[in-house]
């Protein structure tokens, strides 16, 4: 068995077989959160470990190391695998199942995205339209898509010296705060890249297929 450069969470949130077997690498750590089996099981896909209180799952299977939650806890599963991942050594993780369905769950991946990313972390969310990643005092380069849309939102509080160049609606040493968030929705890369900086504060960033 080689190196696992990357860990995979499955939630249980709205996820297609295909945007799965189309996104999953042999060298992936794979992080079942709760009902996330359910999805990775009808994907022939046999994850590395199951966590969660499995209030969610349909059956808990016999042949899988499993970490058993308390019903009454202060984390989510979700967050309770990313934890197992930062504990395995990962810096790089990509969720999936994140969105859709519950709205409460969606925005505490989100959250946890955001703060993980603040952490130093390496954090994605993938759906069917969607790339969401986070940014803090610090910059990313996009490559420029057919077909996609950018949005920029200030998270946790004021985003400081927002930059963002080569895109349709440039911005330049701005102040984003957490309600104004329609200025950063559905910007368009018109360069072959396009560049957001943050000099001080955190950026939720979601790339969105037309």
């Amino acid at each position: 068995m080689g190196i696992k450069r990357r860990c995979v969470i499955i939630g249980g949130g709205d996820c297609s077989v295909e945007i799965l077997k189309n996104n999953i690498h042999s060298d992936d750590f794979i992080i079942c959160a709760d009902g996330g089996f359910d999805i990775a099981n009808e994907c022939g896909i046999k994850p590395d470990l199951l966590i969660g209180d499995f209030d969610s799952i349909k059956a808990i299977p016999e042949n899988v190391v499993k970490i058993t939650l308390p019903v009454e806890k202060d984390v989510t599963d979700s967050v309770a695998a990313f934890n197992e991942g930062v504990e395995r050594g990962f810096k790089k993780f990509v969720m999936f199942g994140a969105t859709g369905g519950r709205f409460e769950h969606t925005l505490a991946n989100i959250s946890l995205m955001a703060n993980a990313s603040k952490s130093g972390f390496d954090f994605r969310i993938i759906d069917e339209k969607h790339t969401f990643y986070s940014i803090s005092n610090s910059q990313i380069r996009i490559e420029r898509k057919d077909n996609q849309q950018i949005s920029v939102f200030a998270y946790g509080g004021n985003a400081v010296g927002v930059t963002e160049k080569g895109f349709y609606y440039s911005l330049c040493d701005y102040t984003l705060t957490p309600f104004n968030g329609a200025l950063g929705t559905s910007n368009h890369i018109v360069d072959d890249y396009g560049e957001i900086t943050v000099e001080n504060g955190t950026l939720i960033i979601i790339e969105t297929k037309m």
